[in-house]
């Protein structure tokens, strides 16, 4: 009794310290918010013990960091992910199975589809729509965008990012950034660097040079840094030139911090660390997932069979390798110190989140909708089968596996649940209205969804149930793709073809009917030739999210006239594109043979024809461009030269068109690319309208990466500027001439 009465002593005692503590550090200078951050900062790791410290590099749970009761120093709560809020109770495989209490948000068309609209107001209204639904849901911090460079079509989760050019990337991937943090929530900008393959996601080294790493896979980070000041950078699961990129000190310190000026702090992909000491000294500061859903989490047989690593930031281990003399108390200080500033900067200590506001709005919903109908990229549309007129029909077939179904998004920790998705027929029938009797067919099913509709006899039966249909219709829609089980994070696709029977449908539909629409509805580019010349016309409608129907049937309607762009090369088949040949590598190691030479880049240097070019789109109007300007003609590049372009509306409905400035460099010391994209701005015009367009073109966007010298480049002499309606689709030349 006397030994209990002991122990309980000795905790009040503990308790009234603590208490006491708390109170004596209420009116700290940390605490004062109209202190600079940086003595904040200054003053809260002065504060802290070494123990303290070493615990915050660590995570708490699966999406929670360690928090300090006695300084007050709060937990960051954190969430999946860039296309809306998602569960954070555990991994992609729990929560996109969670039956209980699952997490719901407005669903947002993926990223592809963002930037298929070329729209950076769009993307910046995306992440303030995504930071408000964070706060109300309690929590800090969402783990996006993603800006990962598209190298090759079959890349599991292409459907994330923002296509294969780095400035088009740059562009959406700041405007995103600077819409979440203007909401006081904290963005992950991901994945630093160079994952762009799926396959031995932890194991794989990408093998890339200097050059190319400057020019094509760190352009986007540089900009989320320089230009949106983002506050975390989430650091990729892959080894670059042979060292995983969370240890790799010339890639976190060298380039992130150095180079770029990043004052945030680096946070650890889910399993991406393999080392203590390498790890801390490289500058990743906060590693997850942490505490006891971690331990139990990696000793998971398919946890390390996948190659994840974790554990390796604990408290206890820090410590040890503090006293072996193997990482420096200095260098914990400036972990946490990055740590902490971003919480002071984003208002975590002084305007704390709080649960319980609304979801999912009207407001929201109809931004969704927004995205996903200046997404859509009409493609193909001979004899003008589209838009559709209702007064004109009778009965319209819909067909196929992804008409009846709503698929919001890829696979994995990017796929939000929803309680507000409307299908592609749903959108359709609400517009058809009793006007035109909308037929529908299954036509075949998607592969893996239901196994018994997946034999050769079953797709017969739905193929001819579809055909049916089709040929007594005016016009018949077909939506093909894919869905999460086969576009996800965790595994590239096998191909670019699309899943089974879905070529065999359209081509049988097609024969049933002259109008046939064909709509796809995935993340990246699909094998089309077999059928592509019996389609009346083709429509890329992405990962549209929860709105995706709604915006479909606007489009096949003629509500809205189709303004998407293609953020990629739709290369005709993959021995086309420019990594078929470095992919997915040998021996866990893969060489970006192809150096700077992705997308476009590669197609116009080979001079290879690609179905549809980077930037390719068509309108139910036409749009004419004249009176190209470049002022002054001649620059020593000390300040922007002004390029203008007439842009008028030729046709008779109101649209919007995206003009595109490229550059190109036929002086240069080094090889350089036929063109790159330098500029792009979307207008909106009325039937018979014009407008002018303005660009301004800086030294940076005549340079080049001298490896020689470790710095952006601009060799005197005269570049063309080149402004037109897609990559392929050049309408006007002008010419600049550099002096110095």
């Amino acid at each position: 009794m006397r030994h209990l009465t002991s122990i309980f002593a000795s905790m009040m005692l503990a308790a009234g310290a603590a208490a006491a503590q708390v109170q004596g550090n209420a009116g700290a200078p940390y605490k004062n918010p109209s202190l600079p951050v940086d003595q904040r900062v200054h003053d809260l790791v002065g504060r802290m013990t070494l123990e303290e410290k070493a615990a915050m590099l660590s995570g708490a749970g699966w999406m929670e960091s360690v928090p300090n009761e006695r300084l007050g120093i709060p937990s960051i709560k954190m969430a999946d992910g860039p296309m809306g809020v998602r569960s954070w109770a555990g991994s992609s495989a729990i929560t996109n199975a969670q039956s209980t209490a699952p997490v719901t948000s407005t669903a947002f068309p993926a990223g592809i589809a963002v930037a298929a609209t070329w729209d950076t107001e769009l993307a910046q209204s995306e992440g303030k729509a995504i930071g408000e639904e964070v706060k109300a849901l309690g929590r800090d911090m969402i783990l996006g965008p993603t800006v990962n460079i598209q190298r090759v079509p079959v890349w599991g989760r292409n459907f994330e990012g923002y296509g294969e050019d780095p400035y088009l990337t740059a562009r959406m991937g700041v405007a995103y950034i600077k819409g979440v943090q203007g909401e006081g929530v904290i963005p992950s900008v991901k994945h630093f660097a160079a994952n762009n393959e799926e396959f031995e996601r932890h194991r794989i080294d990408a093998a890339i040079d200097e050059r190319t790493l400057h020019e094509i896979y760190f352009p986007a980070f540089k900009a989320a840094v320089e230009e949106a000041g983002v506050w975390t950078v989430m650091s990729a699961y892959n080894k670059l030139n042979g060292v995983y990129c969370a240890e790799n000190t010339p890639l976190l310190k060298g380039i992130l911090q150095q180079e770029f000026g990043f004052k945030g702090f680096v946070i650890s992909d889910w399993g991406s660390t393999y080392s203590t000491a390498d790890t801390v000294n490289a500058g990743m500061d906060l590693e997850m997932p942490g505490g006891e859903r971690m331990k139990m989490w990696i000793k998971q047989p398919g946890t390390q069979a996948s190659g994840n690593g974790a554990g390796w930031l604990t408290a206890d281990k820090v410590l040890a390798e503090v006293k072996a003399g193997k990482i420096a108390p200095a260098t914990i200080d400036e972990n946490v110190g990055r740590i902490l500033r971003v919480m002071f900067v984003s208002g975590m200590f002084d305007h704390p989140h709080v649960a319980g506001g609304e979801v999912d709005t009207a407001e929201q919903r109809a931004l969704a909708r927004k995205i996903s109908t200046e997404s859509i990229v009409l493609l193909k549309n001979t004899q003008r089968v589209l838009p559709l007129e209702l007064a004109k029909m009778q009965t319209l077939a819909v067909i196929g596996p992804n008409a009846a179904a709503a698929r919001v998004g890829g696979g994995g920790s990017s796929l939000v649940r929803t309680k507000h998705a409307v299908t592609p027929l749903e959108g359709i029938q609400a517009k058809a209205g009793s006007r035109v009797k909308v037929e529908y067919a299954l036509g075949n099913s998607m592969l893996g969804e239901d196994a018994t509709k997946d034999t050769p006899a079953a797709r017969e039966q739905l193929r001819n149930e579809a055909v049916a249909i089709a040929s007594k219709a005016d016009a018949a829609v077909v939506f093909v793709g894919y869905y999460p089980k086969l576009e996800s994070e965790g595994f590239d696709r096998k191909s670019m073809d699309l899943p089974a029977g879905q070529d065999e449908l359209i081509e049988a539909v097609a024969k049933a009917n002259p109008h046939t629409i064909v709509v796809i509805n995935c993340g990246g580019p699909v094998t089309a030739t077999r059928w592509i010349d019996q389609a009346a016309s083709l429509i890329d409608m992405w990962y549209g999210g929860e709105e995706g129907g709604n915006a479909i049937a606007d489009v096949l309607f003629g509500d809205a006239n189709p303004s998407g762009k293609l953020p990629f090369s739709f290369v005709r088949e993959f021995k086309d594109s420019p990594a078929a040949n470095n992919y997915p590598g040998e021996n866990l190691k893969v060489n970006y043979a192809e150096g700077i030479y992705v997308g476009y880049r590669y197609l116009d240097k080979h001079e290879v024809e690609p179905l549809y070019p980077f930037g390719y789109g068509l309108s139910y109007t036409r749009f004419d461009y004249s009176g190209l300007e470049v002022t002054p003609e001649e620059t020593s590049g000390g300040q922007a030269v002004e390029v203008k372009v007439k842009v008028r509306n030729g046709g008779s409905r109101a649209g919007a068109e995206v003009v595109e400035l490229y550059v190109h460099d036929g002086h240069s010391k080094v090889d350089r690319p036929v063109k790159e994209l330098k500029g792009f701005r979307r207008v909106e015009l009325a039937a018979g309208e014009s407008k002018v367009v303005a660009f301004k073109v800086d030294r940076a966007a005549l340079s080049y990466y001298s490896t020689n010298k470790k710095a952006w480049v601009a060799d005197p002499g005269t570049f063309d500027i080149l402004v037109g309606a897609s990559s392929r689709d050049i309408r006007l030349k002008g010419a600049l001439t550099l002096k110095q």
